[in-house]
């Protein structure tokens, strides 16, 4: 005889990159389990796709992750934990001011509601950027495999060349658009060295303004109480 089945509850998010409405069931067992293991290792690439196989497992519909912007990942994770182990988490804050030898530090204990979790860009962030002529180049965001690639040693300027130039979705001038994937990736470094510290740095501002996982926190020191404001980033801000 077949043993009874826990049925779990279904939810919906929108993924902030592609404004797509998809739905999830909540982490199970052999999820955590995934994840605990991933954490025991200490390798963040094991971390990395031990996060895609858990999403996978969870969203209730086909969804191509590889294709998801990293922040698409952070945000959709963030979810899935708020339902599945509890909408809030604890964080730990200081003070900025020095109190003394015994509290050297003041430590503020903080809790967040992961459901409140937004992915905010930066003014003036575009994909399409102006190098010179008539040239340019529109941008994709980097996705998990992007950052998987600079996990595991140190990051070198040539692996961040390389991120930029996986990047790319297509260039173009006034007679033609280049798509990226039908370019080899030496044709996509070779555009990218030839150009200018200037119009580099217009391809830099992409990264630096794109879509981020966000929240403000506004806190007094139980100490001295100053107020504090600051922007927690990025999913590893939060756990």
């Amino acid at each position: 005889m077949a043993l009874p089945m826990n049925s779990t509850p279904i939810y919906n998010l929108v993924i902030p990159s592609t404004k797509k409405s998809i739905t999830y069931r909540p982490f199970l067992v052999k999820d955590q389990k995934t994840l605990l293991i991933a954490q025991q290792s200490d390798d963040q690439r094991i971390m990395i796709d031990s996060l895609k196989e858990v999403i996978k497992s969870c969203v209730t519909e086909p969804i191509e992750i590889n294709k998801l912007a990293i922040f698409d990942i952070e945000y959709i994770f963030t979810q899935l934990r708020s339902k599945s182990v509890g909408e809030t988490v604890d964080i730990v804050l200081s003070c900025d001011e020095d109190h003394g030898e015994d509290n050297a530090k003041a430590k503020i204990q903080h809790t967040i509601d992961l459901s409140q979790l937004t992915v905010q860009e930066k003014e003036g962030h575009t994909n399409k950027i102006e190098l010179f002529g008539t040239v340019g180049v529109v941008m994709k965001y980097p996705n998990i495999d992007d950052v998987k690639k600079l996990q595991g040693g140190e990051v070198t300027a040539d692996d961040t060349f390389k991120l930029v130039a996986s990047s790319i979705d297509y260039i173009y001038d006034a007679d033609a658009v280049y798509h990226a994937k039908d370019q080899t990736e030496q044709e996509l470094m070779d555009f990218i060295n030839n150009l200018t510290s200037e119009q580099f740095g217009k391809i830099q501002s992409f990264f630096d303004t794109m879509p981020k996982l966000t929240h403000t926190v506004n806190y007094n020191c139980p100490v001295c109480n100053k107020a504090h404001t600051i922007l927690l980033e990025g999913m590893q801000s939060f756990f």
